[in-house]
């Protein structure tokens, strides 16, 4: 009986061993874009829409211009990863989310969104950069970059 005993916990140790060492494997590029594509996707549709009416708006043309060039600048490194067909290395997710998430997190910050709106854009890039692991590079940038305005052209859109 001592023995049955004593093999059964072993077995048990030998099962909760093997389960520790098999952790979750790191998603591939093309598993990390397909989740966060979508979600970058959607951030860039709103806000290029959103600065199209912000620079037909004289008080808020100097931030659009200024974001609609960041916009542009980012759609290298986006479409690198995101567009159709895009052949999706490690090198390109990670010059996606150094470069790309941090851009379109400073733009969120810079234009004079609605609060709806920003919260929906800002959701949007969270997602992305959770399925890349990393964890508030879009809310630094955002921070930064609200810090960065002054008061009276923050206000500008609410």
């Amino acid at each position: 009986m001592k023995i049955k005993t004593m093999i059964v916990a072993l077995v048990a140790m030998l099962l909760l061993a093997a389960c520790a060492t098999t952790g979750p494997k790191p998603l591939s590029p093309a598993q990390i874009a397909a989740v966060a594509c979508p979600q970058i996707n959607l951030a860039m549709t709103q806000l290029t829409a959103f600065n199209a009416v912000a620079e037909a708006n004289p008080a808020t043309k100097a931030f659009a211009t200024k974001a609609n060039a960041d916009l542009i600048a980012a759609q290298p490194t986006i479409a690198a990863v995101c567009a159709a067909g895009a052949t999706v290395t490690a090198t390109n997710v990670q010059a996606l989310a150094q470069q790309a998430l941090p851009a379109l997190g400073t733009i969120v910050g810079t234009l004079p969104l609605p609060p709806t709106q920003q919260a929906q854009v800002q959701g949007a890039l969270v997602l992305a950069e959770t399925a890349m692991g990393l964890a508030g590079v879009v809310e630094q940038q955002i921070q930064a970059a609200k810090s960065a305005v002054p008061a009276a052209a923050s206000s500008v859109g609410k």
